[in-house]
């Protein structure tokens, strides 16, 4: 089986629906928290790690190197050196890991300066990114005529010569664009993004059909996902967001969103770099706890005092009143629908179960408590803290199903973030929420509950089947 290439198309007619569009008020939060971050000095600590993941992982995701978690984070936390990397059998050297992860760095310092520079993205700038990225890359495997692999000179920042179109393990082979429609394509592509900025299509929307229409064309021998990422990160880090980190523990999501919008839908994709954004922005409000090292009595007593200052202390009040509002709606919003639930549970379940016995309550019962890896943000629960409980009854088959409101941070900025939790009748948790869902002051209720209906029935529809699952 082939999938075959078709020359890029543009964005559809329809492409507002393609986004909720949650990114345009958390970026006036953003916006709003950079001041503060910046005098703590957490912003400059936050985007070094930052930057340093994004060239670890952008090269990890392609299989340009393995390094694993423990040496990632040792190198995010201490700088990229071949010290700090161990020498691996079949692996490259160590020297020349670090070298191309600083190829990697230097690229991302690179683009900073491409979009405060105002320059319109050409092909020239992209053969340059493209060098740049693999400027220690010195071959690339190719397949000849009678689909044999070997081991080729790589072309740095010059389209490809050969076709690139591999078979992937189920046996398809994946078309991308000829050599000999390359250029053109490239054309296309750069007037019709130039069309979009234009016109005010939204950075996520931009960044998704930038990233896949370039993937589609496929126009280097090799590297083309790292400048792919590099492309959509330029765009984001223009609009005032961060760069597009996509890890390892991303990768299946990522390829799935890639895989859909080939088929026309570039929806999961938008959704996909929506999340990645915030979880940089969760990440980043929440550095301010994590800051600097401190060396004297003084500046620990500082450092304490910061951490210490109060939920909301250097916020306008109203930013606690219209995030605590809409958390508050949107959990009366939870507890209608956990009625509904429980009422649909009764009529269809206990009918040919009677002795299963469903309920529902809600309060700041003593909750499951997470871990923050599992809620995908710190909960501070003096801040903030709702939950509404459904609760399955008998002697098998007990669970519960929880819905959880917290603040988000160490110190609270004007976040409450929301999860959806399935608890066994073992005690052991599982989050039903893809993703955790936040709360921002700067939005809207409306738009807030118009995102938040489809994701209160998703995690409901996976916590019922983690219940099925536990019978």
């Amino acid at each position: 089986m082939v999938h075959v290439w078709e020359p890029i198309t543009d964005l559809p007619q329809d492409w507002s629906s393609l986004t909720d569009g949650e990114l345009g008020p958390l970026l006036q939060f953003w916006k709003d928290q950079r001041t503060d971050l910046e005098q703590s000095g957490a912003l400059v600590n936050f985007s070094q790690r930052l930057a340093r993941e994004w060239s670890i992982e952008t090269g990890q995701i392609e299989g340009v190197y393995d390094i694993d978690r423990g040496i990632t984070q040792t190198l995010i936390e201490r700088g990229i050196r071949s010290d700090l990397i161990p020498t691996e059998p079949n692996q490259k050297p160590p020297e020349l890991i670090a070298a191309i992860i600083q190829d990697h760095f230097q690229v991302l310092e690179g683009l900073f300066q491409f979009v405060r520079g105002d320059r319109g993205l050409t092909k020239g700038y992209i053969h340059e990114l493209h060098g740049a990225l693999l400027q220690h890359q010195e071959t690339t495997v190719v397949m000849d005529q009678f689909g044999k692999l070997f081991e080729a000179r790589l072309s740095k920042g010059r389209y490809k010569e050969r076709a690139n179109n591999p078979k992937r393990p189920d046996g398809t082979i994946h078309q991308y664009g000829p050599p000999e429609q390359v250029d053109s394509e490239m054309e296309r592509l750069l007037q019709m993004h130039a069309e979009h900025a234009r016109t005010g299509v939204p950075v996520e929307i931009q960044a998704a059909w930038l990233h896949h229409r370039f993937a589609q064309i496929h126009p280097y021998q090799d590297g083309n996902g790292r400048v792919a990422r590099a492309l959509a990160s330029a765009a984001f880090i223009k609009a005032g967001w961060f760069p597009v980190v996509v890890t390892r523990d991303d990768r299946p999501r990522y390829i799935d969103a890639l895989e859909v919008a080939d088929e026309g839908d570039l929806q999961s994709l938008v959704s996909f770099l929506v999340d990645v954004q915030k979880r940089a922005l969760f990440q980043a409000t929440q550095a301010a706890a994590d800051v600097a090292d401190v060396h004297t009595v003084d500046e620990a007593i500082t450092a304490v005092k910061r951490v210490l200052a109060g939920p909301g202390k250097n916020l306008d009040p109203s930013v606690w009143l219209k995030a605590k509002s809409t958390a508050d709606r949107l959990m009366q919003v939870a507890d209608q629908r956990a009625k509904e639930l429980v009422a649909e549970l009764k009529k269809e379940i206990s009918q040919v179960r009677p002795e299963f016995k469903f309920w529902e309550s809600t309060g700041m019962f003593g909750s499951v408590d997470l871990k923050e890896s599992q809620l995908g943000y710190r909960a501070n629960k003096s801040v903030y803290e709702r939950h509404r409980r459904i609760v399955v009854e008998a002697d098998e088959g007990k669970g519960q199903i929880e819905i959880q409101a917290h603040g988000i941070g160490s110190k609270f900025r004007g976040l409450i973030g929301m999860a959806t939790v399935f608890i066994a009748a073992s005690g052991a948790a599982h989050v039903a929420s893809k993703e955790p869902f936040q709360i921002n002051y700067a939005e809207p209720y409306l738009n807030a509950e118009r995102r938040f209906r489809p994701w209160l029935e998703e995690s409901i529809v996976t916590a019922l089947t983690l219940w099925r699952k536990s019978l």
